[in-house]
């Protein structure tokens, strides 16, 4: 009886030793590179000893003038490694420098840095590094000035694109909300997502260095014989060749390929592992900027929108109608809703009372902030309010903090920028968290957890108003009726809370609101006292949610909500029942 062999699958442990070969061939060429010049001294020149074969007494043979080329070899190496790693770096530099600025202030800027890297991308480097040099014949500097002017595009673009995904995730929206400014956007959460990516991009670009200044070398315009590189080497051996010494171009061209070959691999197994992204700080207020010091406080409205319209473009050159004529106060100690289906521009809305609106958007109507007109302010005087006059705690409560950083750090950071002098301790208090929380990771929060803590977070500055988007999604029903109850306790306190939710069955269970607005197609359609506007509401869309709640039939809305993308001016609700009962009929 015979047993087939079994196949068991290669364990990860012993692929290791294959991904620390380039590095330990790296690490022995850079001691090679060190150690032997070292210990063989200052060579001279024996004419008795020239273009030996390598043998015993001279591993890689000697040049036509009687130097060692083991020992030449390593000292062209030593040389060619130091001008590549300032080049690389000085690259590296100019590339992050490039990047960043394209990816944080965008529009015209950002279209003439990336032309202007195209433009030096399409150039062929060889050829702008031989002018270059051969205006400078000799000079370290113009050799490094012309690897590195023309190797600096791509880590320009690797940046500019990671720091472009890390912009649009949802804790780096949060500290914007939370009133960051763009400079500590880009220090505390953009750069540290991008510099794992661009020094891949530095160890990527030595061994292009290396075969560049090589290049140069080779072709008589790089250093000279006495601070010889690799490049250097291999110019002066191509007239030994032809006496057949090939030896005199085998040893810098074999150090050359094994450097190379060595980074390469290097540089494959740095690219392999994961990236971590760090998280950050707030902005401090902008100077003698008082958010606080326009308008009436107790019983009137904190903020008022009147005939609010936003008009946000699509790629294909049409326009979302997010919001139509719109007309809500939030007033200092109630707590009001806006309810609506998914897609009915709540969110959108929040996002314009923030300031946050997506670039390109038209807007008319007016928002005013404690007396201060905001429509069209400039992002300056929007983030004087930020976190201060108005916080925001964002949908996916744990998503809202920096993923590899605890949460008690990141809490401290936004009190001690917004200068409210509030301790973790208070404000995990407040929304009913242990002091404990402040050590976990946001993964480690429940969802509930989650919630309470952004909603931390948007009052570490004290607002006078605070909007809270879609806070009970994806919770359980009874965590639903305790974060509204949350809530409810903040708008006692005195600030004017704007709760944004499509949970019609937690509201009418927590009863915490003063007053609910409708939203349907990006128009408000009814608002009034909360209890009126859930028992006895007017509108048709109106009773069609709350209808369709379980406690009242369970009865589904007809059809499927609008797209807002050129919505017809006279849609109305009615139009979404006959088009449901002409399909149906």
């Amino acid at each position: 009886m015979t047993t087939a062999p079994s196949s068991k699958p290669p364990r990860p442990g012993r692929r290791l030793p294959f991904r620390l070969l380039p590095a330990t061939a790296l690490a022995a060429l850079v001691a090679y590179a060190v150690l032997v010049p070292w210990w063989a001294g200052t060579q001279t020149a024996d004419f008795s000893q020239a273009l030996l074969p390598p043998g015993p007494g001279q591993w890689f043979g000697t040049d036509h003038s009687g130097y060692d080329l083991f020992v030449r070899s390593a000292e062209g190496l030593r040389v060619s490694l130091l001008v590549a790693l300032v080049c690389a770096v000085v690259a590296t530099v100019l590339g992050v420098a490039v990047g960043a600025v394209a990816a944080t202030t965008g529009g015209r800027a950002d279209r003439v840095l990336m032309r202007t890297t195209d433009g030096v991308n399409a150039l062929p480097h060889l050829l702008i590094g031989v002018v270059i040099v051969a205006l400078y014949p000799g000079s370290l500097t113009a050799i490094i000035a012309s690897i590195a002017l023309t190797h600096w595009p791509q880590i320009a673009r690797v940046v500019r694109a990671e720091m472009l995904s890390v912009r649009s995730s949802e804790y780096v929206e949060a500290a914007y909300l939370w009133g960051s400014s763009r400079r500590r956007v880009l220090v505390r959460h953009l750069l540290p997502a991008a510099l794992p990516q661009a020094a891949v991009g530095l160890v990527m670009l030595v061994p292009h260095a290396v075969w560049h200044e090589s290049t140069l070398s080779f072709l008589g315009l790089g250093l000279s014989p006495d601070e010889a590189s690799l490049g250097t080497l291999l110019e002066i051996a191509r007239g030994d060749v032809f006496t057949g010494a090939w030896w005199a171009l085998a040893a810098p061209a074999g150090v050359l390929v094994a450097t190379t070959l060595s980074v390469a691999g290097l540089t494959r197994a740095l690219d392999g592992r994961p990236r971590s992204r760090r998280g950050g700080r707030t902005a401090d207020p902008l100077p003698g900027a008082s958010p606080g010091d326009a308008g009436p406080i107790d019983g009137a409205s904190l903020v008022r929108v009147r005939s609010l319209t936003l008009r946000l473009p699509t790629d294909d050159g049409r326009w979302v109608h997010a919001a139509t004529d719109v007309d809500l106060d939030l007033r200092a100690g109630e707590l009001t809703a806006l309810v609506g289906e998914s897609g009915s521009g709540k969110s959108t809305l929040a996002s314009a009372l923030c300031g946050l609106a997506p670039a390109g958007t038209r807007s008319s109507g007016s928002v005013l902030v404690r007396g201060r007109e905001m429509l069209g302010a400039d992002e300056p005087a929007w983030r004087a309010l930020r976190g201060r006059t108005i916080g925001l705690a964002a949908q996916s409560g744990s998503a809202t903090f920096t993923p590899v950083r605890r949460v008690g750090p990141q809490l401290a950071e936004v009190v001690a920028a917004l200068g409210s002098g509030e301790s973790v301790a208070a404000l995990l208090e407040r929304v009913g968290l242990d002091a404990d929380t402040a050590e976990l990771f946001p993964h480690e929060l429940s969802g509930g957890m989650g919630v309470r803590a952004a909603t931390a977070a948007a009052l570490a500055g004290a607002p006078r108003v605070l909007v809270a988007d879609e806070p009970t999604a994806g919770l359980d029903p009874d965590l639903a009726v305790q974060v509204l109850g949350l809530l409810r306790a903040v708008a006692d306190s005195g600030t004017a809370v704007l709760v944004i939710t499509h949970d019609l069955q937690a509201l009418e269970t927590a009863d915490p609101a003063d007053r609910v607005a409708v939203m349907y197609a990006g128009r408000i359609v009814e608002q009034g006292p909360a209890r009126r506007v859930l028992t006895a509401p007017e509108h048709p869309y109106s009773r069609a949610l709350v209808a369709a709640l379980p406690a009242h039939g369970l009865h589904p809305l007809p059809g499927l909500p609008p797209e807002l993308t050129d919505l017809p001016a006279d849609h109305a609700f009615d139009d979404r029942r006959e088009r449901n009962d002409a399909v149906g009929g």
